[in-house]
């Protein structure tokens, strides 16, 4: 009778036993505190990949913690980093920084909490695995971008050139702020004569060599797993601005007057300038361009403004649009950027370079920026992307 009995009592026992859930089981041991509290204990912890938002060598972090008092701040460290000193996560951005370890190196990021007395819970294993490998900059659009240069009209141009161009002193610019073995890796897709749709299509330069699609390549290149920033100097193409400018040249050398130079360059602005039939298109190549980068990347997008060109210097003692042409210059940058911006809407950041005086080349050259010039916007572009 005993055997009978006590056999389901035990059988209950084992079924309430095993009925209990597993987080009970398991649950973290909270020691009671010498104010009669507990340390704060965190759940769960997710470090996620580089997102266009983020700035450079940082990534957000989503973090569940639990406490009597409420959480005061969060922790960090790298194992392995050699920096034994936790550094604090951004509590308004939930972002942690890879400054402190290398890229493409095996890592483990830890976490704690703290609570709003000061108690620190355990260091929790966030993630572990190989860091990123150093950002990316991708230049794309057109000769202001691609570094063109010619230097008489009797010899052939140089179409690209990475190293003259305005991005090798961006991506120089963004290494001076970084870890020197996070400086990025530079890319530079952009060719002469290059429009919008030139980007999304591809074409011809003005050297008579044949692209893919910037677009494409940019796809391409961008690496999903670490910092992506795209530049872009493109829209003027799309136009016929650079037959315009080529006709306005011709008109003001023959012109002895500042007012018949005048005259001249609002015909070119308001007669001979085709933007106000082609402004619409220009919107919508430079939205697709945008749409298509935030679709298939995490790259954070610039895009550039252009400089205005009167008061620079064709040869030497002769300035073909003359600063009495500034009203017209002015107002063509205007009509050109609107139709950009409209089209970038609020999918890229706009770098405005249109108030700097850029020194440009002589001659066949004109008016593309000269290697000062160059520099002078490289720079400009870098403050923008790296603060």
């Amino acid at each position: 009778m005993l055997r009978r009995v006590a056999l389901p009592l035990v059988l209950l026992a084992f079924t309430v036993a095993t009925a209990m859930p597993v987080s009970a089981l398991v649950a973290p041991v909270r020691d009671v505190l010498p104010d009669g509290g507990r340390r704060p204990v965190v759940v769960s912890a997710t470090l996620m990949a580089p997102q266009r938002h983020n700035a450079l060598l940082e990534a957000d972090i989503a973090i569940e913690a639990t406490d009597d008092d409420g959480i005061d701040r969060y922790e960090y460290r790298w194992v392995g980093a050699g920096n034994a000193e936790p550094a604090l996560i951004d509590s308004a951005a939930m972002t942690v920084a890879y400054d402190d370890v290398r890229p493409a190196t095996g890592y483990r990021l830890q976490v704690r909490a703290v609570d709003t007395d000061g108690w620190e819970s355990d260091w929790y294993d966030a993630w572990e695995g190989t860091t990123p490998p150093p950002p990316r900059l991708i230049v794309a659009g057109d000769s202001v971008a691609s570094g063109y240069s010619r230097d008489w009209f009797t010899r052939p141009a140089t179409c690209r050139d990475d190293e003259y161009a305005y991005g090798e002193t961006v991506v120089a610019g963004i290494a001076a702020h970084l870890p020197s073995a996070w400086a990025p890796a530079y890319f530079n897709l952009a060719w002469p004569g290059a429009g919008v749709e030139d980007m999304i299509e591809g074409g011809t330069d003005s050297c008579g060599q044949s692209h893919p699609s910037q677009l494409g390549g940019i796809v391409a290149l961008a690496d999903p797993k670490t910092w992506n920033v795209v530049v872009v100097t493109a829209g003027v193409n799309s136009t016929n601005w650079t037959d315009v400018i080529s006709e306005l040249v011709k008109n003001t050398a023959i012109s002895l007057s500042e007012s018949g130079d005048r005259e001249w360059c609002t015909v070119a602005v308001n007669e001979r300038w085709n933007l106000a039939e082609r402004s619409d298109a220009v919107t919508d190549s430079v939205r697709s361009v945008v749409t298509s980068l935030h679709d298939e990347t995490n790259a954070a997008i610039h895009w550039t403004s252009y400089y205005p060109i009167d008061g620079t210097v064709l040869a030497p003692g002769w300035t073909p649009v003359g600063a009495e042409c500034a009203p017209q210059m002015d107002e063509a940058l205007a009509r050109l950027h609107a139709a950009i911006l409209t089209g970038i809407g609020n999918g890229a950041e706009w770098i405005d370079i249109s108030a700097e005086q850029v020194t440009t080349q002589k001659w066949a050259g004109w008016p593309h920026p000269n290697r000062a010039g160059h520099a002078l916007l490289g720079n400009q572009i870098a403050r923008a992307i790296a603060g």
